[in-house]
């Protein structure tokens, strides 16, 4: 009975050190392929307009979203909603607006409302972020001027 007990140790040992063996890290295997150490991120997006970048985290909301383009201006109110923190969120857009070669007009709070307003040369844009319960709702009011050159008075 004592060397069987002794032996059901001695076993149980060498259980729990190969186990801890096969836990560790890999360190002499490679994956071939090189994917299964990197995962596929989707990038961060344009919409309707090729200089107003989108996160990834914020989904567009087709149906409260409106476009119209014609021949002199384009505009669009683009609604978006996404699990994101409010403030990480009014920040990426003042980043990011600014390397596309916006001009930061406006930061405004009032509340759980922020407003951005931006312009460029021939564009202007309002951001707004709504931090709602659980989600941030996020609109996005464009306007691009086609025919910046000329004026109803030349005509």
């Amino acid at each position: 009975m004592r060397s069987f007990i002794k032996l059901l140790i001695a076993l149980t040992f060498v259980m729990m050190f190969a186990a801890c063996t096969t836990t560790g890290s890999k360190t002499g295997t490679t994956d071939p392929a090189g994917t299964s150490s990197q995962e596929y991120q989707e990038p961060d997006y344009y919409y309707d307009f090729d200089d107003i970048l989108i996160p990834k985290e914020i989904s567009y909301q087709e149906d409260a979203s409106y476009k119209l383009d014609n021949s002199k201006f384009r505009a669009a109110i683009m609604k978006f909603k996404g699990r994101v923190e409010v403030l990480e969120l009014v920040q990426y857009f003042v980043n990011n607006m600014a390397k596309d070669n916006w001009t930061l007009l406006s930061n405004n709070k009032a509340g759980k409302l922020n407003v951005l307003t931006f312009e460029k040369f021939n564009k202007s844009c309002v951001i707004q972020v709504d931090d709602s319960f659980g989600s941030a709702s996020t609109t996005i009011i464009a306007v691009e001027v086609k025919d910046a050159g000329t004026s109803v008075k030349d005509k």
